[in-house]
């Protein structure tokens, strides 16, 4: 089976993202790749049901400088987020973790593939604040981590 490393699909989210696209869609002799944005209703419907969502707001009464300046590993694909590499292993990071470029932090699920996630290059320090619980669905731009 062809497979596509996380690299070019980060590139591909990246040419999403600037440009702003809805859909893009490669096509090869052996592979073929569509990535398409939820749509705006479908993000809504995840976050209405969930009770937990005025707690969220909780956090926002923190002084806003808290997290000033960290920067944020997004997840570059639509799945299902997790922090471990199994369910009895230990978790890739937590708060207070020093990662860079070449730490793998979490794993991505799609499509019964596990995709290795770490920060883009330039991000480098320690994880101030873990944005997603183990297990979660995710989007493509969701915010997984804040590193400062």
């Amino acid at each position: 089976m062809p497979t596509m490393d996380i690299k070019t699909l980060k590139e591909l989210t990246r040419l999403m993202r600037e440009n702003d696209l809805v859909e893009i869609e490669v096509e090869s002799a052996d592979l073929k790749v569509k990535l398409k944005k939820a749509s705006a209703p479908i993000a809504q419907f995840v976050a209405a049901p969930s009770f937990a969502a005025p707690v969220a707001a909780a956090p926002a009464a923190v002084p806003v400088d808290e997290f000033a300046g960290c920067k944020q590993v997004i997840s570059p694909i639509p799945g299902t987020m997790y922090l471990k590499p199994n369910p009895d292993a230990a978790t890739f990071v937590g708060v207070g973790t020093p990662v860079d470029e070449t730490k793998v932090v979490c794993l991505i699920e799609a499509m019964k593939v596990f995709n290795e996630i770490k920060p883009d290059a330039g991000i480098k320090g320690t994880i101030k604040k873990v944005c997603v619980s183990d297990g979660q669905a995710v989007e493509y731009g969701t915010v997984l981590f804040l590193v400062g």
